[in-house]
């Protein structure tokens, strides 16, 4: 295993534990489960939405992206170094 291989499965191990985290946290304002899985037009009123919420939510979306954007380049690399 490579340094860049160990570093970018730290990297998406703790981006999906800081998703999960931030996701449990989050409010669904009394939608329930059926709020939190298929969403709702009052979720997405960030006006509804306390500032601490509003702030959960920001940085849950910069954790999926960097999730992403670390899983995608853990697959171009395995691909270049396995070819």
């Amino acid at each position: 295993m490579s340094v860049i291989e160990i570093v970018g499965g730290a990297i998406l191990l703790v981006a999906s534990l800081v998703i999960v985290f931030l996701t449990l946290m989050q409010h669904t304002h009394g939608q329930g489960l059926s709020g939190a899985i298929n969403g709702s037009v009052g979720g997405a009123n960030n006006a509804r939405l306390t500032p601490a919420d509003q702030m959960l939510a920001k940085v849950t979306r910069i954790a999926g992206v960097v999730f992403f954007v670390v899983a995608i380049l853990a697959c171009l690399f395995a691909g270049r170094l396995a070819g």
